[in-house]
């Protein structure tokens, strides 16, 4: 631990993400960060995270520097971690890529991963990430790259394609539902064990123990009824907080009985990824999955600054805590030595052999000092694997559409989405791709 650590964060206006990142890095007691370094193109937030930042340094007592540019060529020399948060395009076109897809029938809750608006959001920010990668080439080559951005998959295995860099994909998707489960079977997350593997979005509990013994039958006995169903879901810590009582997780019980494991993303998310759950305005009601919870989150982040503004004008010191998040858990086990076990998103390369070596997956990942090793998982069973499958195909044309910039790529990307082929026919989907890439024809200048 004798070299300079410096972490920094690009995107670092994405407020409670920057700020979870920073809290764990400093409340490590067996680590200290030299440099905090924060980009953002929003000078406003910029200047309140790195004000909220220099706060928490003094809280904590560490030396740690803090710097914060606009130009992130400025601050990535020297840098040992980059983690990567930003999005690229407005709250509003979202919404009318959104509202755009609902005159379709492709009705989406999230939408941030596959599906009409997921390819877009992709493609909006791949260049400014490849951007990124290639900077780091030039100024920190040895750094690690860590991104959080949506769509995970397919932008981490088009970087793979494009850049030297050490590209590794994080989400909080495995270790968050772990914890709904343990709510769910009423017990600390401590007493749960897994082992779980697929794609981002879509990994699978293959092992799920309870203090050492199978709890797929406890799980079974709460999927057996809607209505233990929907009163265990008060449980989950997450999304039962934000939502009250509109919240179910009946779409990934379901999933689970009939193909035989648990998946690692909320019911929003899944019922996205398959075909079985959002066929007209009456089954999204059934399943509780309505709620376009993140389309609010994007609108109301002006208010969330306010309150961070609030806090720093006060004598009051910040709340802090240990975070669930793996990107500080993965810099503390390779600054120590302290192993620890993460799944993140890799290009495959063989780590599941029945999915094509030509994607990116999400595997246990063991962390020390020699860097970050993927484990080789073998087979997925056939049934959550052909689910996969249905997935990495898009995952793979979103990644051809960005690195080729050809067109027909992203009308591939869209035919072959799940949910769209479900409720369109190949010319509506042809339509519905047309006036997505008028909308987003500003991203789209060098698409031919």
């Amino acid at each position: 631990m004798n070299k300079y650590t410096k972490v920094t964060i690009i995107g670092a206006g994405s407020i409670i993400f920057s700020r979870q990142m920073m809290e764990s890095l400093l409340l490590f007691d067996d680590i200290v960060i030299d440099e905090l370094a924060l980009v953002d193109l929003d000078v406003r937030k910029l200047n309140v995270m790195e004000h909220v930042a220099k706060k928490m340094v003094s809280q904590v007592g560490k030396p740690t520097k803090v710097t914060a540019c606009a130009d992130r060529r400025a601050v990535l020399p020297g840098s040992s971690y980059v983690i990567n948060s930003i999005g690229v395009g407005s709250p509003e076109l979202y919404e009318q890529e959104l509202l755009t897809a609902d005159r379709y029938g492709v009705v989406q809750s999230v939408g941030d991963i596959i599906g009409p608006t997921g390819i877009f959001r992709m493609l909006r920010a791949y260049p400014a990430m490849l951007g990124i990668c290639k900077d780091m080439e030039e100024l920190c080559p040895n750094a690690f790259f860590f991104n959080y951005t949506n769509p995970m998959a397919p932008l981490t295995l088009a970087l793979s394609k494009q850049t030297c860099i050490k590209v590794f994909g994080f989400c909080h998707s495995v270790q968050g539902t772990a914890m709904e489960l343990a709510g769910y079977l009423g017990v600390e997350s401590s007493r749960l064990s897994y082992w779980a593997a697929g794609i981002n979005h879509m990994a699978w509990y293959l092992d799920l123990k309870l203090d050492g013994e199978d709890a797929y039958p406890r799980l079974r006995e709460i999927a057996a009824s809607r209505k233990t169903i929907d009163e265990r879901s008060q449980f989950d810590g997450a999304y039962s907080l934000m939502l009250k009582e509109e919240f179910s997780d009946a779409v990934r019980f379901e999933i689970m009985k009939h193909f035989g494991y648990y998946v690692s993303e909320s019911p929003f998310h899944m019922s996205e990824y398959v075909p079985y759950f959002r066929k007209t305005p009456q089954m999204i009601e059934e399943w509780n999955v309505a709620r376009r919870w993140w389309l609010e989150s994007e609108k109301s982040r002006d208010t969330v600054i306010g309150h961070l503004e609030a806090q720093l004008s006060s004598d009051k010191p910040i709340p802090m805590k240990i975070t669930p998040e793996y990107a500080p858990e993965v810099i503390r086990a390779h600054l120590t030595g302290n192993i620890f076990r993460a799944n993140l998103n890799v290009h495959n390369n063989g780590l599941i052999t029945n999915l094509p070596d030509d994607c990116c997956v999400e595997v246990p990942c063991f962390v020390d000092t020699e860097g970050v090793h993927p484990c080789k998982v073998g087979d997925l069973p056939a049934g959550v694997a052909g689910l996969n499958l249905s997935n990495v195909a898009v995952h793979q044309a979103m990644a051809q559409a960005a690195i080729t910039k050809e067109k027909r790529y992203i009308y591939e990307a869209i035919k072959l989405d799940p949910l769209t082929a479900a409720q369109c026919t190949l010319e509506q989907t042809q339509s519905l791709a047309n006036e997505l890439i008028r909308l987003n024809q500003d991203y789209l200048q060098d698409f031919h």
